[in-house]
This record gives C-alpha cells, sequence and structure tokens, in this order.
C-alpha cells in the first residue's frame, strides 16, 4: 500500500525513441545468460526470441522468470517483444505489450530518479516529467501554454492592485471562480485527477495537484505562495508583505484559518507539526506526488507504471532519511 539551473529541456538529445538511447549499456553477456557464444548478437537474439515465445505460457512460474529475464536485457529484448506482440497468442500479446511499456518507461524512470536526487529541484520541471512515466512521449508544451494564459489573466486582474496579499488573492478569483478549478470527491485518485496536465484540462484535481497549479500560475504572475503539506489535503498559502492568506484550491480557494486548521487536526489524530504550516520543498511535494500516482496506479490496475513508481519511491528513501537525520 502506499500513502499519500541548468537542466536540460523535456525534449531533449537525452529522449530518443526506443532502440536508440545512448545511455542504455550493451545489453549483453551480463545481463542474459546463455551458453557459448551468447555474447554474440544473434545467439542473443535467438534466446530472446526463445524467451519471447514463452510468454505464451500460463504457467505463473514460467512467467516470473520469462519476464525476469526480458526485463533484464532491456532494449535487446524489443525486437523479440514487438514480434511477439503481433504473433503470440492473445495472452503473450498482452505481456509482450506490457513488457514494451516497461521498456519504454525505464529511461524516464531513471531521469526523475536522477531529477529528484539532485541538489537543486523546480516543482513544475518534475511534475511534468512524472506524466512522461504515463506516457513517456509526453510533451508539456501545451500544458505550460495555459499555464501561461492563466498567469496573463491573473497578472490583468492584480495589476491595479497596490498591497500584495490583495494581489496575490487574484489567483482564487481566476483559477477557482473564473476557471472553475476545484476538487473532484468522486474517484478521487484516477490519474486525471493526479496529473498536472490533466487536471488543467479538465480543472478538476487533488488538492495537491490543485495548488501546484495556482504555484506555477503564481510564479509567472510575480506572486509568492507556499503549499502547506497537511496530513492527506495540501493547503495554499498566500503571501504578503507582512501578513499572509491559507486558502484551500480542492474548495475553489476559499479561505482557512490556521487555529480551524490546528483544531481539525487535533480531532483527527494528528496532533501538531509546525512543519505542515511552513512552505514546503520542491522535493517533498514531489515524493508526495510520486506517491499519490503510485496509488492511482495501484487502485487502477496499472501495474507496470505502478513498478516503475514504487521503485522510484525507493530510490529516494535513503535521500529522505538522510535529510531527516540531518535536521
Amino acid at each position: 500500500m502506499v500513502r499519500p539551473d541548468s537542466e536540460p529541456a523535456l525534449n531533449g538529445s537525452d529522449d530518443v525513441p526506443l532502440g536508440t538511447d545512448p545511455a542504455a549499456p550493451p545489453p549483453v553477456r551480463r545481463q542474459v545468460e546463455g551458453g557459448p557464444g551468447a555474447g554474440h548478437p544473434s545467439a542473443l537474439q535467438a534466446r530472446l526470441e526463445s524467451l519471447a515465445r514463452l510468454l505464451d505460457d500460463d504457467s505463473p512460474t514460467v512467467q516470473s522468470a520469462v519476464q525476469l529475464h526480458l526485463r533484464e536485457a532491456r532494449r535487446a529484448a524489443a525486437p523479440a517483444l514487438i514480434r511477439a506482440s503481433r504473433t503470440a497468442t492473445a495472452p503473450g500479446r498482452v505481456r509482450a505489450r506490457a513488457l514494451l511499456a516497461d521498456l519504454r518507461r525505464a529511461p524516464v524512470q531513471r531521469r526523475v530518479v536522477g531529477y529528484l536526487t539532485r541538489d537543486r529541484v523546480d516543482l513544475e520541471r518534475g511534475l511534468f516529467l512524472l506524466c512522461r512515466l504515463n506516457d513517456p512521449s509526453f510533451d508539456p508544451r501545451p500544458s505550460q501554454r495555459l499555464l501561461d494564459e492563466l498567469a496573463r489573466d491573473v497578472a490583468r486582474k492584480s495589476r491595479m492592485r497596490v498591497d500584495p496579499l490583495h494581489r496575490a488573492q487574484a489567483l482564487v478569483e481566476v483559477l477557482g471562480f473564473d476557471h472553475g478549478f476545484q476538487g473532484a470527491p468522486d474517484e478521487f485518485h484516477r490519474a486525471d485527477r493526479v496529473q498536472i496536465d490533466r487536471v488543467l484540462s479538465n480543472r478538476r484535481g487533488i488538492p495537491l495537484t490543485l495548488c501546484a497549479i495556482y504555484a506555477c500560475v503564481a510564479v509567472r504572475a510575480g506572486l509568492r505562495v507556499g503549499l502547506l503539506p497537511l496530513p492527506g489535503h495540501v493547503l495554499l498559502r498566500l503571501h504578503g508583505e507582512t501578513t499572509s492568506l491559507i486558502v484551500d484550491p480542492y474548495h475553489r480557494g476559499e479561505v482557512r484559518s490556521e487555529s480551524d486548521l490546528k483544531r481539525q487536526l487535533k480531532a483527527r489524530g494528528h496532533g501538531f507539526n509546525a512543519a505542515w504550516f511552513r512552505d514546503a520543498d520542491a522535493r517533498s511535494m514531489l515524493r508526495r506526488q510520486t506517491a499519490n500516482l503510485a496509488r492511482s496506479a495501484e487502485l487502477y490496475g496499472r501495474r507496470g507504471e505502478l513498478r516503475a513508481l514504487r521503485s522510484i519511491l525507493s530510490a529516494l528513501e535513503p535521500r529522505r532519511a538522510q535529510g531527516a537525520t540531518a535536521s
């Protein structure tokens, strides 16, 4: 159960079609065992073809071993899997296509881990990178244009306001009311309620994704906000010069008082943690969103995506533990 500056462009040269990844290691000897000559390309391909034919086998034991070997072969297995995806029995075709999807997802998975373990991370870039686990060909530019348009609306509404907090409230007026961004209690963990690109399109989402959209728009509009990592429900703090305001984008920007929130947390058995009322760092929010996506994949049976997300969370745990010790 999963609980909830100089980066290359998302479409940069390190994102290449299946079979041409320059970063992929040589797909041979240590990955797929075979007898004499197993390192020779033709011998390797013959072995991989034999393994791919076993995807028709209904034995769970056989499937576990075969799929493990094919995954370890990485891109070298792609030709055999492509053939099996067209010529195998119906169950074999399904398994071959799932393995191909895992192969396409693997470079994205490595990039996510590499990015989230950097010294500096950016919330927006990380969220768009996570979208590629669902669709490795994802292009963030249409979503970025939507954020730009929203920011222009906010800038127009806040232009004549003098007080910084009053200017920041234009976010709520534009996103919560003019554009109708709000929560979606029905099927809370559906992918289109979690992924930022889909929430931008349908304007319904979970608290963290909605707060992230507000934050991405705020940066473009020159406003200061922070995400508050309360248990189970992220909120947004609008910052003025000397004062601030807590709002809930899930409920179209309704104002929440800190004293009421503390009482509610206590009533739910959470006690009090001062960190919940401080602006969260981008890395912790991206880790939390990874857990949200994993929960969605678990509930809706997206097994390959779930494996990738769990692997990412596992890779991030040592850094999390190190950070906890340091503080």
